[in-house]
């Protein structure tokens, strides 16, 4: 059985509007196997959705088995692709399971140092800490939200604003806040993971976007990332556990969030999760997708169209 590989693209939210679906980080350069004997769907069948594998034993799991090993973190990350309901309907059930631990919740799709309230209409509230509900296409994280705010102590945000953003791409390191700056020196990438990083922003571009972008792009990355490490330290020091919602680029080991959580609390453990989708092509003994995730979760793909078909080309 081969399994297709059919990446999509879009413009990253660096302050750039958009209505492409984020692509999966897994480029078929970089991919380009089968699952591991089989062992994800079964030799000479169908894909099968909603399938859960853990990345340290290559062996598939149940959602009971995962739910038991993140109770075990102190950070627990949940990815996602933005555009996927599957994926937002999943990890409502994970919140649901985690609630009883009332783990503080910071989420991308919201601004750092601002909250939701726990009560009053969703999307107001959600709006009032910085959701853009056209960017992020609402109703689609509707379910996810709902179970945020019954799970979480507290629904908090963990991204840099837009201007920011904006300002970080186009004038680059004199445009970070102090903290920011701060928890980047401190958690440099390995030559291996920026080169990583800069590839998968040129790929999430459809390859149009000049060179000379790419520096800013990549700080512009890492500055989200760091704010959301630097939001989910400050969450856990009563001993709660914090969770993270947000694209499964800023959940991967290698060049996101875990780079800065290692370098502000190395002693706590952190768990991450991939969600992805069954038109990829994984290679489970890869060293390269260990390295990215603890556990990835695997559901039937969204149904989308190519954004690189209408990219605007250079």
């Amino acid at each position: 059985m081969h399994i297709a590989q059919t990446n999509t693209a879009k413009k990253l939210r660096f302050g750039y509007k958009t209505s492409h679906p984020k692509r999966s980080f897994f480029h078929a350069s970089k991919i380009k196997t089968l699952f591991a004997a089989c062992l994800i769907a079964g030799c000479g069948a169908a894909v099968a959705a909603e399938r859960i594998v853990d990345l340290g034993n290559q062996r598939e799991i149940s959602r009971e088995a995962l739910v038991a090993s993140l109770k075990q973190g102190e950070f627990i990350l949940l990815g996602e692709l933005h555009d996927n309901p599957a994926h937002h309907a999943d990890r409502a059930w994970l919140l649901e399971k985690l609630a009883a631990a009332r783990p503080v919740i910071v989420a991308e799709h919201l601004e750092r140092g601002r909250s939701a309230a726990g009560e009053g209409e969703l999307l107001p509230t959600l709006e009032s800490a910085g959701f853009d509900a056209r960017n992020w296409r609402w109703p689609l994280h509707r379910p996810l939200f709902e179970a945020a705010r019954q799970s979480a102590r507290a629904l908090v945000g963990g991204n840099i604003e837009r201007q920011t953003a904006r300002a970080i791409v186009k004038e680059k390191a004199s445009a970070l806040p102090a903290d920011i700056a701060a928890a980047i020196a401190a958690a440099p990438l390995t030559e291996y993971a920026r080169q990583t990083l800069e590839q998968d922003l040129l790929d999430n571009h459809c390859g149009q976007i000049p060179a000379s972008l790419i520096p800013g792009l990549s700080l512009a990355q890492r500055a989200r990332d760091a704010a959301m490490a630097l939001a989910l330290e400050a969450a856990v020091k009563d001993g709660t556990p914090a969770l993270l919602l947000a694209g499964n680029g800023h959940v991967r080991r290698d060049y996101g969030v875990p780079v800065l959580l290692d370098a502000l609390a190395s002693a706590r453990k952190t768990i991450t999760v991939g969600f992805l989708e069954s038109d990829k092509t994984f290679e489970l003994h890869d060293a390269a997708l260990k390295a990215r995730y603890d556990f990835i979760w695997i559901t039937n793909p969204a149904t989308r169209e190519d954004p690189c078909l209408n990219f605007p080309k250079r």
